[in-house]
């Protein structure tokens, strides 16, 4: 069972704001006591100078975890990819469809090794969530069906696919499509657990590891529809998340957690 204490990560995410608050208070009110104190009317000016450039420099280095509800409406000018990203009020929470290429978290492009948190029901057929995307053609994809999690590789555009039942990756019982799930994928170099468990009672329903294949040979198309294959390999020790569904499939997505391990 894994739990998050929202309020913590809440307090984590405004921790600057809320010390930029204390100082505000603390220099309004030596301020106050001391109007007719040039000396220390001055020496209050410096330190509110100084707190200031703290608060500036620490807004704009980079941060090491990011916490998006995706509970309100507007809630994706920080996601990038090409399809439907839309709010369903019914349920809190956002719906990706008709994405062929998916959502990415650009700001995350760059980590290695992270942990990466969502809330998630599937309406009908899969919720697929993406790590290590280099962008939006190059990327691993974990493709959850209500039977099972079927990994993808996405290079150049191509896919390669595995099924579940294939790699142990099937689940004991299928999932309730009526019941919010939380996914956790920990990603350390190319190797990703990923771990699902009821959101309700935290009782964890799927556990397992994937290593992400050094090499693979792509099937490719060119000229009088002939087909090619080449050996192609992509560094996927880093990259951004995401999320993807395509054609019918829906589902949907809310409490987005990603943390730097």
């Amino acid at each position: 069972m894994i739990k998050r204490f929202w309020p913590g990560i809440l307090l984590k995410q405004y921790k600057y704001e809320l010390i930029a608050f204390c100082i505000n208070i603390s220099i309004a009110l030596l301020a106050f006591k001391f109007k007719d104190n040039v000396a220390v009317f001055l020496g209050v000016v410096v330190i509110s100078i100084i707190s200031l450039f703290f608060i500036i420099y620490n807004k704009t280095k980079d941060k090491d975890f990011f916490w998006l509800p995706l509970n309100k409406p507007g809630k994706i000018k920080d996601w990038v990819g090409r399809g439907k990203f839309i709010y369903i009020h019914n349920e809190r929470s956002f719906e990706i469809t008709n994405s062929n290429v998916g959502y990415l978290l650009p700001k995350t492009i760059l980590w290695d090794d992270y942990r990466f948190e969502f809330d998630f029901k599937i309406v009908n057929k899969t919720v697929a969530w993406i790590v290590r995307a280099s962008g939006l053609s190059n990327y691993v994809m974990f493709q959850c069906t209500f039977e099972g999690i079927n990994p993808h590789i996405r290079i150049d555009g191509e896919w390669i696919q595995y099924k579940h039942s294939d790699i142990n990756f099937s689940f004991l019982e299928a999932l309730d499509p009526d019941i919010w799930y939380r996914g956790v994928a920990i990603c350390e170099k190319r190797s990703i657990r990923n771990i699902i468990y009821r959101v309700k009672d935290g009782e964890v329903v799927f556990d397992r590891h994937w290593k992400i294949p050094e090499g693979e040979v792509i099937s490719k198309e060119e000229g009088n529809n002939q087909k090619i294959k080449y050996f192609k390999n992509i560094d996927f020790d880093f990259g951004a998340v995401g999320f993807r569904n395509y054609g019918s499939e829906r589902g949907f997505i809310k409490n987005v957690y990603i943390e730097k391990i």
